[in-house]
């Protein structure tokens, strides 16, 4: 036999090799081919291969001794060299052990529904987060160049603060893509705020998605053509291009094309009908129109100033972002400088000595939903914040359903320790016991997640319509999903099973069968610690659920600068004619009290333009907001005047202004603003130069942005100065009692004085509120899932109480028979669950204090922590209510047993 370590004849050779004469091939190599070789070709192929290794070391080297090595080995792997693999029983005692775990979990109905139950649920809910998790990152993923598609945004300094937009020039992105080479190609995509009326057949449709886009659009966004010709959807100037609903909508079957559309927009020809924009993008349209075709000067004409449209960028291969980032600056220095200088009189130096400048960047088209919170968006997107958090939420709920496993397994030790104590007795292996445990843990993992699927299918469509989602499962979860769930059950199970396993298997047969069964202080301390964990993330959850309520009603009823109540909010009123005759007949309607006009309404800071201002005397320029409003306004939203008057017909008030308190600030007139004159640069009326306006009042500062944004400094003009149909709002102050009749007036004067217009009403209230609709339904969902964590939070303190009571039942008997009253006893029992609940509510505090201050901070206006502290108390009483009630049952059933029955043992 040839002996590697001391040398021997090698068959086939003419001399004897020893270790010393080469180097020793690759060992995990060599085991593994003696492993399957079989005994009888082993002595004879091995000297082959270290023949071979040897005379390869010599001339190529040893490492590449060693790969020939391997390879030649693994060529060995054929029928003829493998050897016969020896009967096991491994089959056998697989299905013995199977049909034992089957039939203690049926036996034990109550623990395997509970531990199913537990699993099932933080299965569903862990499933369905992350298909929310799914729907909310595969935003904007279907655009045929989306590595390399980006929307330009800028953040605009201004002395006192810093604003970012969506929306930027006109001019901006087709200047960066002639000057630039590393771009590719662009576009642009304009959407009217106001809405357009559309009317086919003497039916008019106020649509709210109209844009206009350049005709290279449909070359870079991945939205597919299903009728007319690509190259020629924008071969008129009038094109209209639909959507699958609007399509339908008009036209019903009939087919589109070639059909006029009578518009505020003039006629348009549909030229195309594309598919419905999908859920998951982060803008959407149901009618396109060519740019061409809208008739307003800040989009026709070159302009690096003015934030109107949405740019997109295709970089070319290999470009990144940050490089063509640095070069924007070129271009504001080139074409935007310019134009500043000759509005205001000023260099552009000194300019951006004054603290004014601008900071063009790309976003990457999927980033967008959830790293864009600028001014100006397209529509509300999500936030990457609340991503994270539902996460660990889903692994936390499943960590939870896992510690309750092991709690119940232990917490069933006494049971079975006899059980174990027999089998070892009559022969079983430590092995074999482990073995039957851990195929228990598997089945009620695979059983649980089963179930746990089956519960997410059945609930999703309520998920859908409280999660305002439209998630289909079919589609969301396919082959890769179900293998990677079935690998998780598995590999769930044996984690679960382990700890338990090893445990119950290594009991003394001798010990646990003389009835002397003794549990250690380690495994209490384990028990009790995964209570605390379990409580501590249910606290966690708890108190955050509570803070977010805080938030939002502090945001609902803070004291925003006006009164938000009762106010009824008509829309699209700069169309109408006689625009005075109709606010008087407003005003006979019983139940109304005041009716003001406005150009923009607190909460839409889209609607808010800019302008540059600087105080008579000064050379410091400062662009702030702006916004017009009629006489009657400020008095309908019971704003305060904090100094001067407001805008009446008893003055001439075109070259009149108010300020509100942080616009008078940052001109350093707070003291005595009255008569003070403020040169604005321009204004739509006064395009030919500068105007001087005189302050006539300050208003209280109000929250004409959400409560994300601190108040910024606004001007707010009259529109005796402005052109007609810039009040677009009109604000009216009802009786609540009347409101249904008061809109239906409303209405009928509306279809009088603006037929073929679309009557649009809202309650400002309710407007509002929609400015925190991702909160409200993120804390919906918090409340939801921390329901849900404490239940089985409940259900691992069962498991506890289950455990602890059974092991004190002898000490509870021998207290009664000394005396003791059954309340005492419940007491006692109770006060040692209490130790691990409060525990796990003094570790919370500083968790939920870091995490929410850093979510709070993402408002500018928000509850101090130190204010929270209702919530931690409220936190830690439903978590001692819940226990107290979950260990009830199992404290007052065995205060109230019999002692004797317990002591007969004894």
């Amino acid at each position: 036999m040839f002996v590697t370590s001391f040398g021997t004849k090698c068959p086939g050779s003419g001399y004897n090799i020893t270790m010393d004469d080469f180097p020793t091939p690759p060992a995990l190599f060599s085991r593994l081919f003696q492993w399957f070789c079989k005994e009888e070709l082993y002595p004879e192929l091995q000297g082959d291969l270290l023949e071979e290794f040897s005379l390869n070391t010599e001339e190529f080297g040893r490492k590449r001794a060693r790969q020939i090595y391997r390879r030649e080995v693994l060529k060995m792997v054929r029928p003829s060299i493998i050897k016969a693999l020896k009967k096991t029983t491994v089959l056998p005692m697989f299905k013995i052990n199977f049909k034992l775990a089957l039939r203690g979990l049926i036996k034990q109905r109550l623990y395997t529904l509970i531990n199913i139950g537990g699993l099932a649920m933080s299965v569903a809910v862990a499933t369905l987060i992350l298909l929310y998790v799914q729907s909310e990152t595969s935003y904007d993923n279907y655009h045929p160049v989306k590595d390399r598609l980006y929307r330009l945004a800028v953040d605009r300094t201004y002395p006192d603060h810093v604003s970012s937009y969506a929306r930027t020039p006109v001019s901006m992105g087709e200047q960066a893509a002639l000057d630039f080479p590393d771009i590719e190609a662009f576009t642009k995509v304009f959407r009217n705020n106001g809405g357009v009326n559309i009317t086919y057949n003497n039916e008019t449709f106020l649509e709210n998605y109209l844009v206009a886009a350049d005709h290279n659009f449909f070359e870079i966004f991945g939205i597919k053509l299903i009728d007319g010709k690509r190259d020629e959807v924008f071969s008129v100037q009038n094109a209209a291009i639909l959507s699958e609903n609007a399509a339908l909508r008009y036209f019903g079957d009939e087919s589109p094309l070639g059909k006029i559309l009578q518009s505020d927009l003039g006629d348009l020809i549909v030229t195309g009908v594309v598919e419905n924009t999908p859920r998951n993008t982060h803008f959407k349209f149901d009618v396109m129109v060519d740019f061409e075709i809208l008739d307003l000067a800040y989009l026709q004409k070159p302009n690096f100033l003015n934030f109107g449209v949405f740019n997109f960028l295709v970089l070319k291969e290999g470009v990144s972002p940050e490089s063509v980032n640095a070069k924007f600056d070129q271009i504001v220095e080139n074409y935007a400088a310019g134009e500043i200088e000759r509005r205001l009189k000023m260099s552009f130096e000194d300019y951006k000595a004054s603290g004014n400048g601008y900071n063009y960047f790309l976003q990457p088209i999927q980033d967008i939903h959830l790293n864009s919170q600028l001014e100006g968006e397209f529509q509300a997107n999500g936030n990457v914040t609340y991503i994270y958090l539902f996460l660990a939420i889903a692994f936390f709920v499943i960590i939870l359903a896992m510690v309750n496993f092991v709690n119940l397994a232990t917490a069933r030790a006494t049971d079975r320790a006899k059980e174990v104590g027999i089998r070892k007795v009559m022969g079983s292996l430590r092995k074999q016991l482990i073995s039957q445990f851990l195929i228990e843990s598997v089945l009620v993992t695979i059983s649980g997640t089963i179930v746990g699927l089956l519960l997410a299918y059945l609930l999703l469509p309520l998920f859908n319509n409280f999660a305002d989602t439209q998630i289909i499962f079919g589609q969301a979860v396919g082959p890769y999903a179900y293998g990677a769930l079935a690998l998780f059950s598995l590999l769930l199970g044996l984690l679960a099973g382990l700890y338990p396993a090893f445990i119950l298997s290594s009991f003394k047969h001798v010990t646990v069968l003389k009835g002397k069964f003794i549990r250690g202080k380690k495994g209490q301390w384990t028990r009790n610690g995964l209570v605390v964990f379990q409580f501590l993330i249910s606290i966690v959850l708890i108190c955050s659920t509570l803070i977010v309520g805080q938030q939002m009603n502090f945001m609902q009823n803070k004291n925003l600068g006006f009164d938000r109540e009762n106010i009824i909010v008509m829309q699209r009123t700069g169309g109408l004619k006689e625009l005075e005759t109709f606010k008087t007949e407003v005003k006979r309607i019983p139940g109304v009290t005041n009716i003001g006009g406005s150009s923009a309404l607190p909460g839409s800071s889209e609607l808010y333009f800019g302008s540059s201002f600087e105080l008579a005397g000064s050379t410091e320029s400062i662009a702030l907001s702006c916004m017009v409003v009629e006489d009657d306004f400020l008095s309908t939203m019971h704003m305060d005047l904090k100094a001067g008057r407001s805008f009446s017909t008893d003055f001439e008030d075109s070259l009149s202004i108010i300020l509100n308190e942080s616009a008078a600030r940052a001109f350093g007139i707070i003291d005595d603003p009255i008569g003070k004159i403020i040169k604005n640069d321009r204004d739509v009326s006064n395009p030919d130069g500068p105007k001087d306006y005189r302050v006539v009042g300050i208003v209280k500062d109000f929250n004409y942005k959400s409560l994300h944004n601190e108040i910024t400094p606004l001007v707010i003009f009259n529109n005796e100065r402005y052109l007609e149909g810039t009040l677009n709002n009109l604000v009216i102050r009802a009786n609540v009692d009347q409101s249904s009749s008061i809109i239906n007036s409303l209405e009928e004067l509306w279809v009088e004085h603006a037929p073929n217009q679309t009557f649009l009403y809202n309650f400002l209230d309710q407007n509002l509120d929609q400015l925190y609709q991702m909160e409200k339904k993120s804390g919906d969902l918090f409340l939801a899932f921390t329901g849900i964590a404490i239940l089985i939070a409940c259900i691992g303190l069962f498991g506890l109480a289950t455990f602890v009571i059974g092991s004190r039942i002898k000490e509870i008997a021998v207290r009664k028979v000394l005396g003791a009253g059954s309340r005492r006893i419940v007491f006692l029992l109770m006060y040692d669950f209490n130790k691990p609940i409060i525990l796990a509510l003094l570790l919370s505090i500083p968790l939920v204090i870091l995490f929410m201050s850093n979510w709070l901070n993402g408002f500018a206006y928000r509850v101090e922590m130190s204010s929270t502290w209702i919530s931690f108390v409220t936190a830690g009483l439903i978590a001692l209510t819940v226990a107290w009630i979950t260990v009830s049952y199992h404290s007052i059933k065995a205060a109230l047993s019999n002692p004797v029955k317990n002591l007969r043992s004894e």
